[in-house]
């Protein structure tokens, strides 16, 4: 039996089939079973990776992407009221709105 540990790829994109990489349910269960917070943090990781998803979270008219990670009808109103045109503002605003 071989002990060493797994290295798992994951696809972090929230799409119903990702990017192609392997292993991302696993990333997926890990992000859906924190708390709301870090969830957010997790949104903002990817949308600093990946500028599709950055742009859709400053739009902040799609609900897919909220969706995807969770994230209640209350914080997601709260985030749409957020006028930012870059992540760091962005990221400075939910401080604001959302609170730490």
């Amino acid at each position: 039996m071989n002990s060493a540990p797994l290295n798992v790829i994951t696809d972090v994109s929230p799409w119903p089939s990702g990017k192609g990489f392997a292993g991302g349910s696993i990333w997926w269960k890990h992000v859906l079973s924190q708390d709301e917070r870090k969830r957010l943090d997790n949104l903002m990781g990817v949308a600093l990776l990946d500028t599709e998803v950055g742009k859709q979270l400053l739009a902040g008219q799609d609900d897919t992407l909220y969706c995807a990670f969770g994230i209640s009808e209350e914080t997601q109103e709260r985030l749409r009221s957020i006028q930012a045109t870059t992540l760091v503002d962005f990221a400075q605003a939910i401080t604001c709105v959302i609170g730490d």
